[in-house]
């Protein structure tokens, strides 16, 4: 498709000529209601609550990623569980909506779980110590999301700073904030590939620790190695380099612009003008992984906008429409045209049916769908994410957004979900603020 298609489609079909101020009252009416029973779902997903009557002291305000009935036989292990990335999220989530308590909580809560080297555990049991530096069996990390912790560090005090005019780092309460920004930062650039031979350059390596499904005569069971990861991941790295850019912009230290600056780079060799996306990434022999997850599609084009690449961030966006976009109005599928499994038996086992893909299940996931909502608005759209909105806040529980319509084991829950439902708070705030549009994910 030529970039003249391309600009027609996004401009006639997306509106995005049209201002962010001209969402009509109703429609802002409409969105605040969804959000603030977002919010209202959100506190209520920290204990104490019906899953669980206190967090151990260490992890106290930390939230439950998920709402599972007691019932389902995944209860008692989920029940207490608390993923990194979303309580990266509803930080950033209550930030937005100047709730400042609420995120300096789950900020400093963050904070204590930093390990020495500056990474964090992918998730945390809020019920025990699990994991701990004397127990973590099968417990993993994340670049990404450690990344998204960071994050929210910095978009707290960018916030800050636009909301009083200045921000003071020598403050008791934000420089404890920018230490977790600090922290993570630092780990995930002792992680970032150097040498300018490797295809890898400038990019961040995944972390530590994988499960591996196999399939043992028509059972799928689980591996587990606790080996340092090697490959890089396209949606770990922009995550990073947001991280990296905040804290350039926050404190002026030239440390973090080298490492946005490698980021970049790195980042821009993942991009395939063929596929008009970025790919999921590249393992540590060079070869590239062209799987093509909707993240690097709707997250790819938020970075490459910030980035000053607005050509591949409009050519990026559209390629995330039409390629990702489901059966119905506002539902997006999480990858393209990919084996659902990477192992065919694992699919036969599950499935019963070899060579599954993505566009043959009929599935939607909020949670990425309102990531592109929220790349849509970056590109000055708030029409098409509407429907978005809508369609997610149309299957909400009590305000919770489940985390997928289909239950993908291994993969996708159908939960109710911290994800999809600060997701949806961050896609509405783009729409209602202006500062925090300009603010989110962008590079000054």
């Amino acid at each position: 498709m030529n970039m003249g298609k391309i600009c027609g489609l996004l401009l006639a079909g997306f509106g995005f000529a049209v201002h962010l101020s001209a969402v009509p009252a109703d429609t802002q009416e409409e969105l605040t209601s969804y959000r603030d029973q977002a919010l209202a779902w959100l506190e209520a997903q920290i204990p104490p609550n019906s899953m669980l009557d206190k967090a151990v002291p260490q992890r106290r305000n930390l939230i439950i990623s998920y709402r599972v009935d007691e019932n389902d036989p995944a209860y008692p292990y989920v029940r207490g569980r608390s993923y990194t990335y979303d309580d990266a999220l509803t930080a950033i989530a209550f930030t937005m909506c100047e709730r400042y308590r609420e995120a300096e909580d789950l900020l400093f809560s963050l904070s204590r779980q930093l390990r020495r080297d500056g990474s964090l555990w992918f998730g945390f049991n809020l019920h025990n110590n699990w994991p701990s530096e004397e127990d973590h069996s099968e417990a993993t990390v994340r670049s990404g999301a450690s990344a998204w912790a960071g994050y929210a560090a910095v978009f707290y005090l960018q916030k800050r700073r636009s909301t009083d005019g200045e921000v003071d780092l020598s403050d008791r309460i934000n420089k404890r904030i920018l230490y977790l920004a600090e922290k993570v930062a630092g780990h995930l650039q002792s992680l970032q590939i150097i040498d300018r031979n490797d295809p890898r350059f400038g990019l961040v390596t995944g972390g530590m620790g994988a499960h591996i499904l196999k399939d043992n005569g028509g059972t799928v069971e689980t591996s587990y190695s606790d080996a340092p990861l090697e490959w890089v991941s396209a949606e770990h790295n922009i995550d990073a380099w947001f991280l990296f850019s905040g804290l350039a912009d926050l404190t002026g230290e030239e440390r973090w612009r080298t490492a946005a600056s490698l980021t970049y780079q790195g980042l821009l060799n993942m991009w395939d003008s063929e596929k008009s996306q970025i790919i999921q990434g590249i393992k540590k022999e060079g070869k590239r992984d062209t799987v093509l997850p909707l993240d690097t599609a709707s997250w790819g084009s938020m970075f490459l906008r910030a980035a000053g690449e607005t050509e591949k961030a409009d050519t990026t966006l559209n390629t995330g429409v039409e390629r990702f976009s489901n059966k119905q109005p506002g539902q997006y599928r999480p990858y393209a045209d990919d084996p659902v499994y990477e192992n065919p038996a694992v699919t036969a086992a599950i499935f019963g049916k070899n060579g599954l893909t993505w566009r043959e299940m009929d599935i939607n996931w909020p949670e990425g769908a309102l990531g592109m909502a929220a790349a849509l608005v970056k590109a000055g759209d708030f029409r098409s994410p509407l429907e978005i909105i809508r369609t997610a806040a149309s299957i909400a529980v009590d305000g919770g957004i489940p985390y997928s319509t289909l239950e993908v084991p291994h993969q996708f829950s159908t939960w109710p979900s911290v994800a999809s439902t600060a997701w949806l708070v961050i896609a509405i705030e783009l729409i209602l603020d202006s500062e925090d549009n300009r603010l989110f994910w962008s590079a000054r």
